[in-house]
């Protein structure tokens, strides 16, 4: 009797796509903290995209006549310029929202080149564990980790040009070793496991193992630490621009706002304070996706 076998009908891809939202929606409804800051995170990314469009004015003209104007609830204030202006007159509405643009774009930027660094070292290191590979890249990790990140990018960014470009791989470059260590520590743990042995019994390559087999289980583990990661770099990119190390006008970013307001904060807090207003709401923000997400990883374990 010839023996037959059962297939399962291929589930259609409008029910997958409809269990992934509903999947979404139970997901941030039991965790407030995500929704609140993927809302955030959301809107900045609106804004990072749309800037010159929602810019009110253009945010490098300045006009003496209104200079330090105060925010729209305070007394003299123009209904024209909600968020007052500068000690030049430029609008701080729209600089703030250009800031937003170029901070965001160096901080993911940043982020997303350490975590694809961190990846291809990881899993090299762990993969040819034990072997020359995998001690020179840790030891090359270990002196990096061994000196403070802020430390290590201003001194970086003293060295260099401070654009766009330079500050994202600057970020970059001091941000990469935690994610190699923990990508090595999961594929040294993941390679010991049956599935790995019975790939390469099969005949499967170092690169597939790596790509078909580990990816899927060492980068959900790092999930988590991305939106932390991005809070940080933030701070720090705001950080090294507000002492001058960093973007340099005309280039607009949050922290040199900040730095412009600096010689008037007793008498118009508004330009330092809105600016890092701004920064401390999207930090929360990053933070509280990723300390629910870091919840969420440690229960289902």
């Amino acid at each position: 009797m010839e023996a037959r076998t059962l297939v399962r009908p291929k589930e259609p891809l409008m029910s997958r796509i409809g269990k992934s939202i509903m999947n979404g929606l139970r997901f941030c409804k039991k965790n407030p903290g995500f929704t609140i800051g993927f809302v955030v995170f959301l809107a900045v990314l609106f804004i990072s995209v749309f800037a010159e469009q929602l810019c009110p004015h253009n945010p490098e003209l300045s006009n003496p006549k209104l200079k330090l104007l105060p925010p729209f609830w305070m007394e003299g204030a123009n209904p024209d310029y909600p968020l007052g202006t500068d000690y030049i007159g430029r609008d701080l509405l729209s600089r703030i929202l250009m800031g937003i643009q170029t901070s965001m774009l160096i901080c993911l930027g940043a982020v997303v080149g350490a975590v694809l660094i961190g990846i291809c070292i990881g899993v090299i290191s762990g993969l040819t564990y034990p072997g020359p590979i995998d001690t020179i890249l840790m030891r090359i990790t270990d002196i990096q980790m061994g000196i403070p990140f802020i430390v290590m990018v201003i001194i970086i960014v003293s060295l260099t040009t401070p654009t766009v470009g330079s500050c994202t791989l600057v970020l970059m470059l001091a941000s990469w070793p935690a994610y190699g260590r923990s990508i090595r520590s999961s594929v040294m743990l993941e390679k010991e496991i049956d599935y790995i042995a019975a790939g390469r019994t099969m005949g499967a390559s170092s690169w597939r193992i790596a790509y078909k087999y580990l990816g899927r289980n060492i980068l959900p583990g790092i999930l988590p630490v991305v939106p932390m990661d991005i809070s940080n770099v933030i701070l720090t990119e705001s950080c090294i621009s507000f002492m001058g190390l960093g973007i340099q006008p005309p280039t607009i970013s949050l922290g040199n706002i900040m730095a412009d307001g600096r010689n008037y904060i007793s008498t118009h807090w508004w330009i330092t304070g809105l600016a890092g207003f701004v920064i401390l709401i999207i930090a929360v923000a990053f933070t509280l996706m990723g300390d629910d997400l870091q919840k969420n990883m440690t229960s289902t374990n």
